[in-house]
């Protein structure tokens, strides 16, 4: 079996279903199910993003990927790093078969290619692969407003990048929201250590990129920290970035998806670190203590009048979890979702031969779905640009901006007024409808 050929066939279908049934024709195929494994799984990384120059061998006597995989055992485990970690990869590619070589690197750059993320591999392999865990926070709902412990926290909502800096041994690892490395090219390493100690610990928060002091708009910012989700950042694109973070969590909690420590008590920990080390490219969030919901609300509109994008009400009393919390509530001036591009339509008049919109949708929940076309928020530079990558974008997710929620002439879900903010390298996986507010 030609595995580059199998994933190229699954990339040019966009529909979920096809690439399932393909997987369940193969689901016996060990080496399929392995580099799948291997490409998708968060918790192994091998710490190179950048595929190297390298010859491709075209003998047709290469090495098949299956006697291959276990010369990445030296670039998961650290034996090799650096240039001895990109020399070892440059020898595994070029002994490889050509196509080979092109399934390796797609299990180097823990992307498939294909449309093919954890969820799928899942419903194929049941538990083959463990989902990257991430507390997010719920939108804002009166009832669940009613439920918080006061004094509680209010903390600015940034508008950055989700991350985690993941600290065990010493080292120090950054990953997204979907668990993909974030190369970072050691810009924050040493603060990070000196905060984690002697402890295996995760923070988590947002990346900012400040230029001059001031805090980049987030189409420009997050454009250069999606760089580092590529591996393709430069060190003075790299130099620009902080650290924003709000929570601490023990490495080994992080992992089983569930850590008791309240997060008054987690934060008080991140805080007394901050305070006692006192790193200049890593901060602690801006927060407030509120007696009650209405000095909360007064603050969240104090913020918005400043620009700020809104708050998070936190209670104290909450646990860290893999879910989406209830005792952490969005405040936010304007509505925003992350959807599914599932289409994309060539613009008409002058933006004939330019992008036009993206057909979006939300992750079908009992086969019910929104579907909403996406045609502002897009520049001239947008348009040109992603309709020359057209054919990468279906699968992807985008952050989009909006009024309310809607209904189309046909009566189905939709949103009112979407505007495009930005394509989220950093998550594979759209909103349900019930988080669709």
């Amino acid at each position: 079996m030609n595995l580059n050929d199998f994933f190229n066939d699954l990339a040019a279908n966009s529909a979920r279903t096809y690439k399932i049934a393909q997987l369940e024709a193969n689901r016996d195929n060990a080496t399929l199910r392995e580099v799948v494994r291997l490409a998708l799984d968060p918790f192994t990384q091998f710490y190179i993003r950048k595929i190297p120059k390298y010859t491709p061998n075209t003998s047709g006597h290469g090495a098949s990927i299956a006697s291959m995989l276990p010369a990445l055992y030296e670039l998961r485990e650290r034996i090799v790093t650096g240039n001895a970690a990109i020399d070892h990869l440059k020898t595994v590619l070029e002994a490889l078969k050509a196509d080979d070589a092109k399934v390796m690197e797609r299990i180097i750059q823990k992307d498939l290619k294909c449309g093919v993320q954890v969820s799928t591999a899942n419903t194929v392999w049941t538990g083959l692969i463990k989902e990257y865990p991430v507390m997010l926070c719920s939108q804002f709902e009166q009832k669940l407003v009613d439920k918080v412990e006061f004094p509680a926290l209010v903390q600015l909502k940034m508008d950055g990048m989700r991350f985690n800096a993941i600290v065990r041994g010493g080292k120090v690892e950054y990953r997204s929201r979907n668990g993909k490395e974030i190369q970072l090219l050691g810009n924050l390493d040493d603060e990070f250590i000196e905060l984690a100690g002697d402890v295996d610990c995760v923070f988590d928060g947002e990346l900012l990129v400040v230029s001059n002091g001031n805090i980049m708009d987030r189409q420009t910012g997050n454009g250069i920290l999606n760089k580092a989700n590529k591996g393709t950042i430069t060190a003075g694109e790299a130099s620009l970035v902080q650290a924003t973070v709000w929570d601490i969590i023990p490495y080994l909690y992080f992992v089983d998806g569930n850590c008791p420590v309240p997060y008054g008590k987690r934060f008080q920990s991140l805080n007394s670190l901050i305070n006692k080390y006192e790193p200049t490219r890593v901060k602690s969030v801006a927060s407030w203590e509120v007696k009650n919901y209405d000095d909360a609300n007064d603050l969240f509109q104090e913020l918005l009048a400043r620009g700020e994008e809104g708050i998070i009400l936190k209670d104290k009393r909450g646990i860290w979890e893999d879910k989406r919390a209830k005792h952490q509530i969005k405040f936010k001036g304007e509505l925003e979702c992350d959807l599914e591009i599932v289409a994309v339509e060539e613009g008409t008049g002058k933006y004939a031969g330019k992008l036009g919109a993206v057909v979006c949708r939300s992750r079908p929940t009992d086969g019910i779905a929104l579907t909403v076309n996406v045609g502002s928020g897009f520049n001239d530079a947008h348009r040109d640009n992603l309709w020359a990558i057209r054919d990468q974008l279906v699968g992807k997710i985008v952050a989009v901006k909006y009024n309310m929620r809607s209904k189309n002439k046909a009566g189905e879900e939709s949103l009112f007024l979407p505007i495009f903010i930005e394509v989220r390298d950093d998550k594979d996986v759209a909103d349900e409808l019930k988080d669709i507010k």
